[in-house]
């Protein structure tokens, strides 16, 4: 059986994909390729080279020439079919690379600038939530159908609202799939055997804090949709990618670790800290 716990690339923030690799290997670890890696015209040589331990394909890995944001319900048709295209290739490169499913965000009802994620977004128009969702779920099925082609599962990821970009909207949210109801509804609507969640532990404190909501609830109503999880923490109000400790709080649902895979996204900490919380989640 193989290991199920995963390092995000994004825990070397900074460095040079050809070190991440070299500690990768050094120190066995299972490797996410995720976003927050530059383009660099030899990524997808590099991501097909790792061969050594188990690897993963999320998101924006590997990041275009041209920088755009993943937006599987944008309104705009370019913004769309980039989305699409990028998610499209991403499935055949883990098909070719026998990984069995790839996972990206879940979409937004504005089009955020690629250097505004993670920073106050200002929404500048009125939008129809309804409608972005319904474009969401004719990405998906697009998405899915082809993915069952390949015999490949496609996973989205809950996305994060914090308290400044809901409260400084005036308590709109322009993020989808921040909380378990719509997120079920999603899952409704799809209804295919390959679609799963990647629940991000981080992002739903967030979510939850700011919407108030029980967090742990939360995750109750949507477990049998899980079958990744991204680990970090933070202080509740926003999406900072801080260690893990034994007093974590998803460790309440440990028993269902082993259905689950793992992936450590905490930014930019040292080896012995990855060992740390290697050992808290398994």
């Amino acid at each position: 059986m193989r290991n199920r716990t995963y390092i995000s690339t994004l825990c070397f923030s900074g460095t040079p994909i050809s070190k991440i690799l070299d500690k990768a290997n050094n120190n066995n670890f299972n490797l996410e390729f995720s976003s927050g890696l530059p383009y660099n015209p030899n990524n997808i040589n590099f991501f097909n080279n790792f061969n050594k331990n188990f690897k993963l394909l999320h998101n924006y890995f590997p990041a275009p020439k041209v920088p755009f944001v993943i937006n599987l319900a944008s309104e705009s048709k370019e913004i769309r079919e980039l989305s699409l295209t990028h998610c499209l290739k991403n499935i055949e490169l883990s098909a070719k690379n026998k990984i069995d499913f790839y996972s990206a965000h879940a979409g937004f009802c504005i089009d955020p600038k690629p250097d505004s994620l993670g920073k106050f977004i200002q929404i500048e128009k009125k939008f129809q939530r309804s409608h972005h969702i319904d474009i969401f779920l004719e990405s998906l099925n697009k998405i899915l159908t082809f993915a069952e082609s390949l015999n490949v599962n496609f996973y989205i990821e809950n996305n994060v609202v914090s308290k400044q970009n809901y409260i400084d909207n005036k308590n709109v949210n322009s993020f989808l799939c921040c909380d378990a109801e719509e997120i079920n509804y999603v899952f409704k609507e799809i209804n295919k055997t390959n679609f799963g969640l990647l629940l991000d532990t981080a992002h739903l404190k967030v979510s939850s804090s700011t919407l108030k909501l029980d967090k742990v609830k939360e995750v109750e109503k949507i477990l049998d949709k899980i079958k990744v999880i991204h680990h970090s923490d933070n202080d509740g109000k926003v999406d900072s990618n801080e260690p893990i400790d034994n007093d974590y709080w998803f460790l309440k649902f440990k028993n269902y670790y082993s259905l689950w895979d793992h992936v450590i996204e905490v930014k930019n900490i040292d080896t012995e800290t990855i060992n740390k919380q290697i050992e808290i989640v398994n």
